[in-house]
């Protein structure tokens, strides 16, 4: 469950956790979203989502199995892909979520 919320006083921040050495990611820069291709990419068909720090994602291919089969993107490209994919504008986005955190 890398994905997961972190109180930190009045405020629950989404935060990622490497799935290989179980700490945070603090920073887009220093980490991978990946995938494996090993069960099939037919249309349709999804995968689970895996987080790691840059420097584990070697070692997090190696510990599940065939390290040819794993696919890995910069964490920095994560949001974009997302907002394309749920048509979120950022502007939008940007203004609900100041509202929501009392900014």
């Amino acid at each position: 469950m890398p994905l997961v919320i972190q109180f930190n006083g009045p405020y629950a921040a989404p935060t990622i956790v490497c799935d290989y050495c179980g700490k945070e990611i603090t920073a887009a820069a220093d980490g991978n979203y990946q995938w494996s291709h090993a069960a099939g990419t037919e249309d349709g068909q999804t995968t689970a989502m895996f987080f790691t720090h840059k420097a584990c994602c070697e070692a997090f291919e190696h510990a599940r199995g065939d390290a040819y089969t794993w696919s890995a993107i910069d964490l920095e490209c994560l949001p974009y892909f997302l907002a394309e994919n749920l048509q979120v504008s950022w502007q939008e986005a940007r203004s609900k979520a100041r509202r929501m955190a009392g900014l």
